[in-house]
């Protein structure tokens, strides 16, 4: 299976696209763990338990 994917890494368009698409996965991740200005976290965290069924109500 390594073989196969260190072959695969030798086509140029196919390493750029898997290049490309590790990417966008890290800049996803990374900007998950950013937090965002103005948002109450309590509140929404009170949002999703309401709406999922966490709080019985």
């Amino acid at each position: 299976m390594l073989s196969a994917f260190i072959s695969s890494l030798r086509t140029v368009d196919l390493s750029r696209k898997i290049l490309f698409t590790l990417g966008i996965v890290i800049l996803y991740r990374v900007g998950a763990s950013i937090p965002s200005p103005g948002v109450n976290y309590p509140n929404v965290q009170q949002c999703i338990a309401e709406v999922s069924g966490g709080e019985s109500g």
